[in-house]
């Protein structure tokens, strides 16, 4: 009987979901969903706008420190700042008059070039033919791959294209990818950097110049950041496995990127998006080093106003249409979104 009471209450408990995005693009192969199509995406801006309280993360902050959070409320944040933010996010947000805070790797800003994991999917996935044999040094030590690589016929893309993980990786190509992708993830970005330059050249890859695929630029920042509507956040400089590093590394990540924001007097919230929600202990002492109020993770968590202000949750948004993802957020919500 206690049980059920204490059940009831947990469930009528007034909830916020944060959304996390990453991109909005029709993209080739898409291994983590982290892309939404621009016409998906509209559908989901609709439907939460229509449905639900969307409002600005700041407001979550203070809804935390009051310890009282707002019934039914939504909050929507994308992490990395890819420039298809720009293009095909934020007019969509601006029609529905949604607010969005982006979290940014300050290190990327401005540079046209591709994100490492976008680079090792496109070099892996998409080369039409591969070289077998893979000997790749990092410091000191050798690693070796050695694959019978698949040639990238109709057979093998659709294989690409239809595959998610954490499923079976359903071709050799996959199964390298992931390999390389878990081995570079921890390490230093220059050390990152320098392997996907030996990887391109062994795969003699060269990466194509669609814009979507880099990082937003200063001015686009700047625009961002002077619409009442969006607010930018701290997602490291260079965009590393925070629990991979030391306590210094971690203060020193998030101060750049903190002091980037800052010094170009950007419109931010004082949050933070950990990159691949990785963290530890030591992280949290470094976010709190530098004096930041919010840390975002990517556990599917809802919101509550017992919940833990440096780790608090985020539903991942796939390319779900309107309706689906408006069923997720009911679902999510609970007992809770039954009472209007």
């Amino acid at each position: 009987m206690l049980s059920g009471i204490k059940n009831y209450f947990h469930q009528s408990e007034p909830r916020a979901i944060v959304l996390m995005y990453h991109r909005v693009f029709n993209v080739k192969t898409d291994p983590w969903q982290l892309s939404v199509s621009p016409h998906n995406f509209e559908a989901q801006i609709k439907t939460i706008t229509k449905n639900f309280k969307v409002l600005p993360l700041a407001e979550l902050a203070r809804q935390l420190s009051l310890g009282k959070i707002i019934h039914k409320s939504v909050y929507i944040t994308f992490d990395d700042a890819y420039n298809d933010n720009y293009l095909y996010a934020k007019p969509v947000l601006e029609k529905y008059d949604c607010p969005a805070t982006f979290f940014v790797p300050t290190h990327f800003i401005g540079k046209q070039q591709w994100f490492w994991w976008d680079e090792l999917e496109a070099i892996i996935l998409h080369s039409k033919t591969l070289p077998s044999k893979l000997t790749l040094q990092i410091d000191e030590k050798i690693h070796y791959f050695h694959f019978t690589i698949e040639k990238l016929n109709d057979e093998i893309q659709q294989k690409h294209q239809t595959w998610n993980w954490p499923e079976h990786p359903p071709t050799n190509r996959c199964k390298l990818y992931l390999n390389i992708w878990e081995l570079l993830k921890p390490l230093p970005y220059d050390m990152i950097d320098k392997a996907i330059n030996y990887i391109k050249n062994w795969a003699d890859f060269t990466p194509s110049k669609m814009s979507e695929y880099s990082p937003m630029n200063p001015e686009q920042l700047k625009e961002l950041a002077n619409n009442k509507l969006f607010t930018l956040g701290v997602h490291t400089e260079t965009h590393p496995a925070l629990a991979s590093h030391s306590t210094q590394f971690q203060i020193k990540e998030i101060a750049a990127s903190k002091n980037y924001l800052e010094s170009n007097n950007y419109s931010i919230v004082n949050a933070i998006a950990y990159p691949y929600g990785d963290y530890n202990d030591e992280t949290l002492s470094a976010v709190r080093q530098n004096e930041i109020a919010l840390g975002f993770t990517t556990v599917e968590e809802t919101i509550t106003r017992n919940s833990s202000p440096l780790r608090l949750g985020r539903l991942h948004v796939a390319n779900y249409n309107g309706a689906l993802l408006n069923e997720k957020l009911m679902k999510s919500f609970g007992q809770n979104a039954l009472n209007k």
